[in-house]
């Protein structure tokens, strides 16, 4: 290009303005060249495509998206990633990853389009042998157990925890929604969750409290490229989760 596209010695490597400018005038022109090959793949229902699910939902979102991809597109090859929320949004961007279920960004990415897909309301969830109590009061009295802050949902629930005035270190962090589920319905302490998208209701097998009212939610997200030739299947990916 006879100009610099990306800082000198930044690591990992950053555009610079006219980098970012011509990386989004190129990503256009690859989603014209996308969109003429689907012209020939009857509608993007067949070929190849891979998609990204952050951990929590893989149990939940991951099983019914296979399912109606191989009842609605059986010419269809797809593969299968997961990640956390920002590494899924920057496989997008970088299309190594056509679509991504992820949590709502805290960061966006500009080279990333978002669709919602749902909202999970965020509930303090306690043993159903647990004394009830208000939410200050289950949260002082038992062990906190956290999801790991270092993703976006966790660094949501920190958040909404530090609001109502909770600002205590957890007595054990993990990054699995189901693990966390199974220790607070044992008794090893209470935690925030997301009442997740396809998943049992909470209330069969904990009790729920909510933080605020309304309740907040984590807001779930289908991430494509900025320019998206597949329309089909973003139709059909984007609307899964609401049945």
């Amino acid at each position: 290009m006879g100009a610099p596209l990306f800082v000198k010695g930044r690591r990992p490597a950053l555009l610079t303005p006219l980098g970012e400018e011509c990386a989004e005038k190129a990503f256009a022109i690859v989603a014209q060249i996308d969109a003429l090959r689907s012209l020939a793949g009857a509608d993007d229902r067949a070929g190849r495509v891979t998609l990204g699910f952050v951990p929590t939902t893989l149990q939940t979102i991951l099983p019914v998206v296979l399912d109606r991809l191989r009842v609605d597109f059986p010419a269809l090859r797809v593969a299968v990633r997961s990640g956390l929320s920002r590494e899924l949004s920057n496989m997008v961007a970088g299309r190594e990853v056509d679509f991504a279920y992820l949590s709502s960004p805290i960061d966006p990415n500009a080279l990333v389009r978002l669709h919602e897909v749902g909202a999970e309301p965020l509930v303090l969830v306690t043993s159903q042998h647990t004394p009830k109590g208000g939410v200050m009061e289950l949260l002082r009295q038992n062990p906190y157990i956290a999801f790991s802050r270092s993703t976006w949902l966790g660094a949501q629930i920190a958040g909404h925890l530090a609001q109502i005035g909770h600002m205590g270190e957890p007595e054990i962090e993990l990054d699995s929604i189901d693990a966390i589920e199974g220790l607070v319905a044992r008794g090893f302490g209470v935690s925030v969750v997301p009442q997740r998208l396809l998943a049992p209701p909470l209330e069969t097998t904990l009790n729920c409290f909510p933080l605020f009212r309304p309740a907040p939610v984590r807001r779930m997200m289908l991430a494509t490229p900025r320019h998206c030739c597949r329309q089909t299947l973003l139709k059909c990916l984007s609307g899964i989760a609401r049945g």
